[in-house]
């Protein structure tokens, strides 16, 4: 088995503008427009065999066609009415399976309305989904085990061990699940959710020596580690009815800790 996974971008065009043209530039999205309209990603992840002929799992043509035939019926029947990213994403899953024809199988659909806010539907459990944005925050720390000797410390931190610390640009990314059933249904009300996250994270975190402002790191260690531990144990149960499924906190673009890994 094998997954693949192909994206095509649209503009949020008003339906009777939103044709079935191919688009001039796919790589920038279509079809192209002079409005000024949000332009959003969409995500299909689908699992297979490989064909023993062709290579492929399957041809992706076939997935642009499905994807933005899902997209201009979606807007089509949304238009009438005030819809959310939910909602709409709910419409493309059902466009999809109605019109899917194909051994490799739908596993799931994913809606960017930005490069930090996500949607996403896993086709196991359609009408589960989980929305994840992203938060920054600055902040510096020194990795340092008061058990350890200052030798012991220098050898296992290196440079993280300086006694004046150093700083980190770090990004959170929270997700959070709900099952939407009703046309215009939120896992949460986005405003109040990123409110949340800043209150209890980003406010608390954000311009701080975390070994010295912030508590919860006078006697544990402010690894990337345990920073993404202590965000979800501060998040946890503060959304409502919507879960709190993982924290991913990016001390550097090449260094991420996730909690819980399920």
């Amino acid at each position: 088995m094998i997954r693949v996974s192909r994206e095509i971008r649209f503009s949020l065009l008003p339906p009777d503008e939103f044709s079935g043209r191919k688009p001039s530039n796919s790589w920038a999205g279509g079809p192209a427009t002079h409005r000024l309209v949000p332009r959003l990603n969409l995500r299909c992840v689908v699992e297979g065999d490989i064909d023993s002929q062709t290579g492929y799992l399957c041809n992706i043509k076939r997935l642009d066609k499905l994807l933005r035939d899902a997209v201009a019926a979606t807007i089509k029947q949304c238009s009438s009415d005030p819809f959310t990213a939910e909602s709409f994403l709910i419409h493309v899953v059902d466009q999809c399976q109605r019109s899917w024809q194909h051994e490799a199988t739908i596993v799931a659909l994913e809606l960017d309305a930005s490069a930090f806010l996500t949607w996403r539907i896993c086709m196991e459990t359609p009408a589960m989904i989980t929305l994840t944005e992203q938060f920054e925050f600055s902040a510096a720390h020194r990795l340092h085990c008061s058990e350890l000797s200052d030798e012991q410390n220098r050898e296992i931190f290196g440079k993280c061990n300086h006694p004046g610390g150093h700083g980190h640009n770090y990004v959170v990314a929270v997700t959070v699940s709900r099952s939407v059933s009703q046309p215009a249904g939120q896992i949460v009300n986005l405003e109040d959710f990123e409110s949340t996250v800043n209150r209890l994270v980003i406010d608390r975190l954000d311009h701080k020596n975390l070994n010295l402002d912030e508590p919860h790191f006078q006697n544990v260690n402010p690894t990337v580690e345990n920073i993404a531990v202590a965000i979800h144990g501060w998040l946890d149960r503060q959304f409502g009815d919507a879960k709190l499924e993982k924290v991913r906190v990016y001390e550097t673009p090449k260094t991420w800790a996730e909690y819980p890994t399920c």
